[in-house]
């Protein structure tokens, strides 16, 4: 499972509030679910109240990883989704392998999934 937790960058009581929201899903959601941290509206440069460093501090704070995105823009929103989702995909399969450790000592092939070379306008909004 994962959960991604958006504010808006123009909003700072939305940031503010993000503290709020990982304590509830600490004391609620699964212990082991994915979390992403999204900070959006970043094309909206002259209107920001909170820096892309203090979205990048929390993230940090909380071993999670973020993005700045912007929905209207359409900048890193599909990122996020296939970030998350690989996230998610790669817990479930080292969870599935302890569980279930080959047989007779040999090795399990996985197919590698190709990356993604990102969008040259990717230098507006970073990934940490």
């Amino acid at each position: 499972m994962g959960i991604m937790l958006v504010y808006d960058v123009t909003n700072d009581k939305s940031f503010e509030n993000i503290k709020n929201w990982i304590r509830n899903i600490e004391e609620n959601a699964s212990a082991d679910v994915e979390k992403m941290l999204l900070g959006n509206k970043c094309e909206l440069t002259d209107k920001r109240q909170v820096t892309k460093e203090r979205g990048e501090q929390l993230a940090v704070e909380y071993g999670i990883k973020f993005m700045e995105t912007s929905a209207k823009s359409s900048i890193n929103v599909e990122e996020a989704f296939y970030t998350l989702a690989r996230d998610i995909k790669a817990k479930m399969e080292k969870k599935l392998e302890a569980s279930n450790p080959p047989k007779g000592g040999g090795h399990q092939l996985k197919a590698s999934e190709p990356q993604r070379k990102p969008p040259s306008w990717l230098a507006r909004c970073t990934i940490l």
